[in-house]
């Protein structure tokens, strides 16, 4: 039976409020296999009893088989607009699904000039080192139940909001990272269920934060010198009437028990300060402070509804373990190296410091390794209140911490048993939904991949950051762009990605040089060749993978100037030397920078040619195609000798010239027998650092070469993917030797066990050993090109991908005599099979003997069986 399903705005699920006056609609389709949308039908109003005469749009039938990427084409969105909207579709038969589910979303304060509420804070903290956390209240009066109440929210800083004494929302770490002085991101939430007739009270905390807390090299106050709230609750009356609660002069403030809250130092608790009841009506705020005033609203930076799912609790894990070292010292061991912060409830004594420190090891010795940590304190502390019979419970506010094992001191001299200790190990990252998976038939790839999938959690924090608990905890963009691909599969990152452009927008100068991180807070990298490239290579991923032009269009600017200025700063199109190069390789031989640059230069401009297609500008694409031509030759002319190979004999930039198609096919046969030589002299090990890494595998299989890919990815000794797991890694680390049981921790300045970069192979896992590929000029998995290349040392792989069109699977494992591969694409998609070459005898599919080994295929399931000769 046909039906529309999963119905979603900016590629969200559920009902979210959005900042666009044009946001992109889609949705999933189920039915027969085979089943293709040959037109659709949008209805969207203003409510739910209007959808049968539709006041926003009625979009008539539109031939079409896209249901992802859907513009909106109604009447332009205002502020404070809810929209309410169905679709219904019909298949090539004529089948009608009839209409949808009902869905919903809404828009924000779309303008600055939406604001009424002005910016207030706490005049009575020194801004020169971290201070107690100021709380705000407010009471009101309201005349009757709201029909509705909707709060818009933001800090410069960060946030929790309170009314009548209830939490608003279950965010955390809002509203996230922007650089302050250009754009602050805000929230919006519905407390219509928080209010009541008669005296209400509004509250919030706020923290430091990115804005005012310290930031790599120990510096504060990096976007101002104080946190400050902006408040803005709108209600609605069931007679028509309405009325705002703004923050302003009438509200009041103090500090209470957190007395310094810092993402890299931690929090300092003291429950002897708290204030029952601060949060609630006819609370005695007497002694409090009123608040002062700051600029108003609609003077500040641009603000911005969140276009992305802010950072949540996600899971809770216990401790696996309870370690004791040496006397008097307990460490407890969750098994897994994670981003967030601990939990506790304990029976605490009255006065009494307990402290709470983190790490990712171990010392040999069995106590608590964080040196690796650098200036990052990342301590919490907790005063109790007592009294000593009562159990208190604990979480930090505004601080999270990378670690896997917790030493707590404090209990041993005050009288608490360690089994009346409850602590569990909270995880935290954006909300961000789980679209892959991948298993196979060997126990330490599975771990590899495991470890993959937790560096992304525990980075994807509101930025994607290098590294969750040193002194760093940035937003580099070579880590991003090598890792865009991998990650799109492993969750969807369609929202946080477009929020991350944004950010990278913002930081780009105007003569189009792209800094080495972003938020940008360092003026440091600008131009770096593979790092700054995130500006033409992450939009771009992002299309194919969810099909949206919206990010292509908001991007393409930014794409252009860089491009722009690769040429205008290079000689004879050859790149100059920048910051970084292969970072981190092993290879005695140095991949020069200009070559890296130059290799991705002609990259960018033949993404920017077809980007510019895509949107319909056309002279742009030709001239930029025709750069890219250019740039190629210039490449081929500078970088390989006249007998074929690159003049650098590195892996790295065989990688780079063989997965960006730099070389003609002489050149390109002769130099992927070269990778594989030095692959094969080094020992069936990679030399690659951050820039080749992410491609090494890839390239293999595009020359020809799966089985060297295959020796990489089993390699178990140093440097290998599997090394780290060899040294009981849950997540992937900064170096390939970040600790060897042989040798101990590597340099301790740079050495971040939770650093998902070199996670990159997943790409080259779930691609091209699980076969799920997506098809360049049809993006989103309209198109689904499945493409195994099986190794039999792996036994089976299970691979699955839930695209914007639904969920693709590809599975195979070897028998002694058989290969069989089943795959499975969601209808409105096409399917492409290209088999491998395993020098079968028969070959069937769906129990039929074929012939062909490329097919073209209808949606649905298939089982395709190779059968071997005896």
């Amino acid at each position: 039976m046909l039906n529309t399903v999963d119905l979603r705005v900016n590629n969200l699920p559920g009902y979210n409020w959005i900042g666009d006056e044009f946001p992109v609609l889609s949705w999933k389709i189920s039915g027969d296999p085979g089943t293709m949308q040959q037109y659709y039908r949008i209805l969207a109003a203003s409510s739910i009893n209007l959808l049968k005469t539709p006041d926003l749009w009625n979009s008539g039938w539109v031939k079409s088989d896209c249901s992802s990427g859907i513009r909106w084409g109604g009447v332009k969105l205002r502020s404070r607009q809810q929209i309410f909207w169905q679709v219904e579709v019909r298949d090539q038969y004529g089948n009608n699904s009839g209409l949808s589910e009902i869905s919903g979303f809404e828009t924000a304060l779309l303008h600055n000039s939406d604001w009424k509420a002005h910016w207030i804070f706490f005049d009575g903290n020194n801004p020169s080192t971290s201070a107690p956390c100021p709380y705000f209240r407010r009471e009101f009066e309201l005349k009757s139940i709201p029909e509705r109440a909707v709060l818009y929210i933001t800090a410069r800083g960060l946030f929790e909001a309170k009314i009548n004494g209830k939490r608003v929302g279950n965010d955390h770490f809002v509203p996230g990272w922007t650089d302050f002085r250009k754009q602050i991101q805000f929230v919006s939430y519905d407390v219509t269920h928080l209010l009541k007739n008669g005296k209400n009270a509004a509250g919030a905390i706020l923290g430091d934060g990115w804005y005012c807390g310290y930031l790599s090299g120990r510096v504060r106050n990096t976007y101002g010198n104080h946190p400050e709230l902006l408040f803005q609750l709108e209600i609605k009356y069931a007679d028509g009437s309405s009325e705002m609660i703004v923050s302003g002069k009438d509200w009041k403030c103090t500090s209470g028990p957190i007395l310094a809250s810092d993402i890299y130092d931690g929090e300092q608790y003291d429950a002897r300060l708290e204030m029952p009841g601060w949060d609630s009506v006819d609370f005695d705020d007497s002694k409090w402070k009123k608040a002062v005033l700051s600029e108003s609203a609609s003077k500040s930076p641009a603000l911005v509804q969140k276009c992305c799912h802010p950072v949540r609790r996600i899971m809770e894990l216990k401790p696996v373990n309870i370690l004791n070292p040496q006397k008097d010292i307990y460490i407890w061991d969750f098994g897994q190296n994670i981003s967030g912060r601990m939990k506790i409830r304990f029976k605490g004594q009255r006065g009494v410091l307990y402290s709470f420190h983190f790490g990712e090891m171990l010392n040999p010795d069995g106590t608590l390794y964080n040196l690796n940590y650098r200036s990052a304190k990342s301590t919490d502390y907790y005063t109790c209140s007592g009294p000593v019979d009562k159990f208190v419970e604990y979480e930090p506010f505004f601080t999270f911490h990378g670690f896997r094992y917790l030493q707590i001191n404090g209990f041993q001299y005050s009288n608490v048993k360690i089994e009346d200790i409850d602590v569990v190990a909270v995880v935290m990252h954006s909300d961000l939904e789980v679209t892959g998976s991948f298993e196979c038939g060997v126990k330490k790839v599975n771990q590899l991949y495991s470890n993959i999938c937790w560096g992304q959690r525990d980075n994807f924090l509101e930025i994607p950051t290098d590294c969750p608990q040193r002194d760093e905890r940035l937003g580099w963009t070579g880590d991003a762009e090598v890792f865009a691909a991998t990650a799109a599969f492993n969750m969807n990152v369609n929202s946080f990605f477009r929020k991350w452009l944004r950010d990278l927008r913002e930081a780009q100068r105007k003569d189009g040089a792209v800094p080495c991180i972003v938020p940008n807070i360092f003026n440091t990298g600008w131009g770096a060749a593979a790092w700054a490239d995130a500006a033409v290579r992450v939009p771009w991923i992002m299309y194919q993978r969810y099909g949206d032009r919206v990010i292509l269009a908001e991007s393409f600017d930014s794409m252009k100037k860089w491009v722009d200025y690769q040429k205008e700063s290079s000689n004879g199109l050859i790149r100059p030397e920048t910051a970084y190069g292969d970072w981190l390789s092993l290879s005695a031989i140095k991949t020069p920078s200009p070559l890296i640059g130059t290799a991705f230069f002609a990259e960018n401009a033949r993404i920017l040619s077809k980007t510019a297609a895509i949107l319909k500008k056309k002279s742009d694409s030709a001239y930029y195609a025709e750069l890219a031509g250019e740039v190629k030759n210039a490449f081929q002319k500078e970088f390989a000798g006249s007998d074929g190979l690159l003049k650098v004999k590195t892996q790295t930039a065989c990688v780079l010239a063989l997965q960006f198609d730099l070389l003609t096919s002489e050149q390109r046969n002769k130099n992927g027998e070269l990778l594989v030589r030095l692959i094969r002299e080094n020992g069936n090990r990679l030399s690659t650092g951050f820039v080749g890494t992410p491609w090494l595998t890839s390239a293999l299989s595009k020359c020809g070469y799966p089985e060297t890919a295959y020796d990489l990815l089993l390699q178990e000794e140093y440097p290998s993917w599997l090394f780290s797991v060899n040294q009981g890694a849950t997540t992937i680390w900064e170096r390939w030797n970040s600790y060897t049981v042989k040798d101990g921790f590597g340099n301790v300045n740079m050495n971040s066990f939770n650093h998902y970069s070199y996670g990159a192979v997943a790409e080259w896992m779930t691609s091209c050993a699980g076969g799920i590929r997506f098809d360049e000029d049809t993006p989103g998995g309209r198109v689904l090109c499945f493409a195994a290349e099986p190794d039999r040392r792996l036994k089976y792989i299970k691979c699955s991908l839930e695209t914007p069109y639904g969920k693709a699977s590809s599975e195979w494992k070897f028998t002694l005599r058989s290969w069989t591969w089943k795959i499975s694409a969601p209808c409105n998609t096409c399917v492409k099979v290209k088999l491998p070459d395993l020098n079968a005898e028969k070959i069937t599919m769906n129990g039929k003997v074929i012939d062909s080994k490329e097919l073209d295929l209808e949606n649905g399931s298939y089982e395709i069986k190779m059968i071997f000769a005896r």
